[in-house]
């Protein structure tokens, strides 16, 4: 029997390596993610500092106007001015007819009637002139004392006595008499004008000439003459407009405000105002109004419940703005106010 044999040799295995995928650092997905994520955490930081930072409210730019409208019935003969041009006080207008009608006996009347409420005009004049130049030096008077004042805080902020909090307070309350020691001379300016225009004139806004039956109509003010209503020999009724004229140095933004940011709505505030074309001014509050209001049907929110808002009165931080706030006239702006 032939004998059996093995041979015991190591066993030798062929592998293959396998090619490496290359992982990719970024694809579309996680880019995509990731700038979903920072978008989002973007929104809330805003979202966080809007409510936490600024108090905002809703406003509209109006300014002082004045409806030239007349008691009895009118045909305008001739208009002498355009839309847009700026006039003085006792520019003339337009001249029209009342009533071609008048007898003799009645124009002398009317004359008379005339030189009375004319009489007294100048003495109502008069007495809002005394009584702006009171108020005039009771502001003059505390203006110099918050100077004084002022000097004395500051020397006691360098000692650590008061926080600069009461300096801002102080320069706030500043601003405000300055401001309104600026319109009370405005007024006196216009209210001088009045008076002399009452004076010399004898009625020039409603002068007669043609035999006593036509009339001239004078600007009571100074401004710019906005839309007229009228044309030439047309008439126009007791409930109708010939025309309006804008005081464009006397403009403000009616503002509303949440009830619940009533502690941070106050007079004298400083105000950040946004424009519709994005452009940012100055404002302080003027005025704030005694009761709550219902903001207009545009500040209000769709098919929820009317809100009653706080209502506050913002004007120009500098004269100088005015101009360029009366551009925004009727238009509609966000009014904020730093919290911090």
């Amino acid at each position: 029997m032939r004998k059996f044999t093995y041979t015991k040799n190591t066993a030798v295995i062929r592998t293959l390596k396998e090619p490496k995928n290359k992982k990719k650092k970024w694809n579309l997905d996680r880019i995509l993610y990731i700038i979903i994520i920072i978008a989002l955490l973007y929104w809330f930081a805003q979202f966080i500092y809007k409510k936490t930072a600024w108090v905002e409210g809703n406003g509209q730019v109006l300014m002082e106007k004045v409806d030239v409208n007349f008691t009895n019935d009118i045909r305008v003969k001739e208009i002498f001015i355009n839309e847009g041009d700026t006039v003085t006080v006792g520019k003339n207008l337009f001249n029209y007819f009342q009533n071609d009608f008048d007898s003799d006996a009645s124009i002398v009347l009317k004359n008379l009637d005339k030189k009375e409420r004319l009489n007294s005009d100048l003495q109502d004049v008069l007495k809002e002139i005394q009584k702006k130049i009171i108020q005039l030096n009771n502001l003059k008077e505390r203006f110099s004392l918050i100077t004084q004042q002022e000097e004395k805080v500051k020397k006691l902020i360098l000692l650590d006595v008061y926080t600069k909090n009461k300096l801002d307070e102080m320069i706030s309350q500043k601003l405000l008499l300055k401001n309104q020691i600026d319109l009370l001379n405005n007024e006196l300016y216009f209210l001088g004008k009045q008076k002399r225009f009452l004076n010399n004139s004898g009625g020039r806004g409603f002068r007669s000439g043609g035999g006593g039956f036509g009339n001239t109509y004078s600007s009571p003010i100074k401004g710019v003459v906005g839309q007229i209503l009228k044309n030439s020999e047309e008439s126009c009724y007791k409930t109708e407009s010939v025309m309006t004229i804008h005081n464009i140095e006397k403009v403000f933004i009616k503002a509303y405000f949440n009830l619940r940011d009533l502690a941070e709505v106050k007079k004298g505030t400083l105000v950040s105002v946004e424009f519709p074309d994005k452009t940012i001014s100055k404002g302080i509050i003027n005025k704030l109004y005694i009761s709550t209001y219902k903001a207009p049907s545009e500040f209000q929110k769709k098919y929820e419940p009317t809100e009653r808002n706080i209502l506050a009165e913002i004007v120009p931080l500098e004269k100088e703005q005015a101009p360029e706030w009366g551009k925004f006239y009727k238009l509609n702006l966000k009014v904020k106010i730093g919290k911090l």
